[in-house]
């Protein structure tokens, strides 16, 4: 009987140790980047009400507004969630992939309510001839805010990497 309480205590110290390291902030928001990049990517392959469907689980990442910087002059600017998913439907329509391959680690910063996270990327978003494609890697740096509803993205910035 001693032997069930050992082990059931040992399997609650295990269980509590592994909840307190996936829940940490930093560990929790690159799975929602990576969640994020896994939404967004689509190749030449993947049918229309596919990628529709994806265009409904892009808004909850965002804040109500949404900074962005980007080597793509249309994409520059302060934009609603609502504006943000309008464009990615665009883009499901025209594109004909996005492809966003994370390279290596993400580093965080926590500052309160406030993270930073900073990664490399290779993207390649093509459309047609009359938008700019994006095809090479890039630095992003990803700001959230702490909200009510959990962390939203507040701004990013992508700066291509020569």
């Amino acid at each position: 009987m001693k032997s069930i309480y050992r082990f059931a205590a040992i399997a609650l110290i295990v269980l509590g140790l592994f909840s307190w390291w996936y829940y940490q902030t930093p560990r929790m928001l690159a799975r929602k980047i990576d969640g994020l990049i896994s939404t967004l990517r689509f190749d030449p392959s993947t049918s229309r009400s596919s990628r529709l469907i994806k265009t409904s689980g892009i808004q909850s990442y965002f804040d109500e507004q949404v900074e962005i910087t980007s080597p793509i002059d249309n994409a520059n600017g302060n934009f609603s969630p609502e504006d943000l998913t309008s464009g990615y439907s665009f883009l499901t329509e025209n594109a004909r992939e996005i492809s966003i391959e994370r390279v290596g680690q993400i580093s965080c910063e926590l500052d309160g309510p406030h993270a930073t996270q900073r990664f490399d990327c290779n993207a390649k978003v093509s459309v047609s001839r009359w938008l700019k494609n994006l095809n090479g890697r890039y630095e992003v740096t990803v700001h959230w805010k702490k909200t009510n509803d959990g962390w939203k993205i507040h701004s990013t910035d992508w700066k291509e990497i020569p």
